[in-house]
């Protein structure tokens, strides 16, 4: 497993060993006090029957998720706050007022601590992009829902900004949800343009996947796995080791897992990144100065090639 870092005002880029990360913990950036328990919320959100207006292969996908928000809610910190599955996925749960309408994203989504997304998903330029149910209606006319990339901030086709109203974590159950070519981009959610510099509300950590990721009754207990390892070591480390899968399907693929957050410079992005836990949660990074994740290099998935660090 690697790790690398961007600054987002200096082109310049520095890979690193994971090992070589320990001087940046110990920095002590951001000594934060964890959140009080119980008042936390964990959300699920995703698509198992594409038969309405917008057409996709039918999984029996909730079964996985809903082992993740079981779990997560078994530990004390976080109450179950919504399972919605099938019903009103258009992307108005999804996306920002700001951005589009109708959207209420800070009364749906945004409005949990933990999320998990689960839904189809690809990689359409340079951000990922996930499929609806239901297309919205003639106003709308929309079967996905778009991160933003550059060039494509607000009224120009991007919806999905997350942490400006109040979560902190948010995993993408969902093929491309992190492709390598798309890292460069992926930061752009973690903050809404028009709100966060304002209110200082930014998402801390975003997990998904390079390629596609896999559906079936033996990956479930992965994500049961990954909330439970999470209260004890990184969200990073147990989404980088739970989701990690080798030769599966008759191509003998890959699972990718990869894992970012943002932090004001290089000290606080991985001293985030590699210590935040469900129960050890900073204070919102301040801004989104750096940008670092961690990936498996040549993790070589169906549906993209090899991992390649594009930094």
């Amino acid at each position: 497993m690697r790790n690398n870092k961007h600054n987002n005002s200096d082109t310049r880029v520095v890979a690193w060993l994971a090992g070589a990360l320990l001087s940046a913990a110990a920095a002590g950036m951001l000594a934060v006090s964890p959140a009080s328990a119980n008042h936390l919320e964990a959300k699920m959100y995703g698509v198992d029957n594409w038969d309405q207006d917008c057409s996709g292969n039918s999984l029996n996908w909730s079964a996985q998720v809903d082992r993740w928000y079981n779990e997560i809610e078994d530990h004390g910190w976080y109450s179950k706050d919504g399972r919605f599955v099938d019903n009103g996925m258009d992307r108005s749960p999804f996306c920002d007022p700001d951005a589009a309408s109708p959207c209420n994203d800070g009364w749906r989504m945004d409005d949990g601590d933990a999320v998990m997304i689960f839904m189809h998903g690809s990689d359409s330029n340079n951000h990922w992009r996930g499929r609806l149910r239901f297309d919205g209606g003639a106003a709308v006319n929309d079967c996905w829902i778009d991160a933003p990339e550059s060039g494509t901030e607000y009224g120009a086709g991007a919806e999905l900004y997350a942490g400006d109203k109040d979560m902190e974590f948010l995993h993408f159950s969902s093929c491309n949800s992190m492709d390598d070519d798309n890292l460069t981009n992926s930061w752009r959610m973690f903050r809404d343009p028009i709100d966060s510099p304002q209110n200082g509300r930014r998402l801390h950590q975003a997990d998904g996947f390079h390629g596609f990721m896999w559906i079936g009754s033996s990956l479930r207990a992965d994500y049961e796995d990954f909330a439970d390892d999470a209260f004890s070591v990184s969200i990073k480390d147990s989404w980088m080791d739970n989701m990690r899968r080798n030769n599966m399907g008759s191509n003998n693929d890959d699972q990718c897992p990869v894992a970012m957050a943002i932090g004001s410079d290089r000290a606080d992005c991985f001293n985030r990144i590699d210590n935040e836990r469900y129960n050890n949660i900073f204070s919102d990074p301040s801004s989104n100065g750096y940008y670092c994740y961690y990936y498996y290099d040549g993790c070589d998935p169906a549906g993209d090639g090899p991992f390649s660090d594009p930094n």
